[in-house]
């Protein structure tokens, strides 16, 4: 089953990717997993280049051949690709076609507490893995340690205030490896979480 999706997230992991976004027709949450076990089902690297050549950038609109739903209780949002076909890319979109199609999503709590770890109960209580929130006063913060460094979120959202969301997006790590120790407001107001 071929479907066109809206690239909404592509963060590390497991030296890969974790690819997600929303189905171009009819909004709903697809998460892009392989069959690797090994990797916990990442994108491999080398399966991120586009039929023209280029690599998958958040907001591409790209047609993927999926084999089948393969829901989690933890990620029901997930659909195994076809490795042997190619991804196409049919065109880029913007936030505010997404908003059009999908809406932001309308919860009292992010993923169903206010701190930023779920509890085993919350974690299959939460409906799905994936969110679209438009929060307030969101800031990037950077922490050095002498064998890493970190990139975590902070926000506002329905009143509450979450703190150290890990950033696993590799762009803007890239944006931020060079900076001092701190807080950074983050120029938006809406995220995927």
């Amino acid at each position: 089953m071929r479907k066109q999706i809206i690239i909404l997230t592509k963060s590390d992991k497991h030296s890969g990717y974790c690819v997600a976004g929303i189905d171009r027709d009819t909004g709903e949450w697809i998460r892009v997993v392989s069959n690797d076990v090994s990797t916990e089902y990442a994108v491999p690297y080398d399966d991120m280049f586009l039929d023209d050549g280029s690599f998958v950038e958040v907001y591409d609109i790209v047609e993927i051949d999926f084999l089948r739903p393969v829901p989690t209780d933890v990620q029901p949002e997930n659909y195994l690709y076809n490795k042997a076909i190619r991804w196409k890319k049919i065109g880029e979109s913007n936030l505010e076609e997404v908003i059009e199609i999908h809406g932001y999503d309308d919860t009292e709590y992010v993923f169903g507490n206010d701190d930023r770890r779920l509890t085993e109960d919350e974690i299959y209580d939460a409906g799905g893995s994936l969110l679209l929130l438009k929060v307030r006063m969101p800031s990037y913060f950077v922490n050095r340690f002498p064998e890493r460094t970190t990139f975590q979120l902070n926000f506002i959202y329905n009143g509450v205030q979450y703190s150290y969301f890990n950033v696993t997006d590799r762009e803007l790590k890239l944006q931020y490896i060079n900076r001092n120790v701190g807080s950074y407001p983050t120029g938006t107001n809406t995220f995927v979480f």
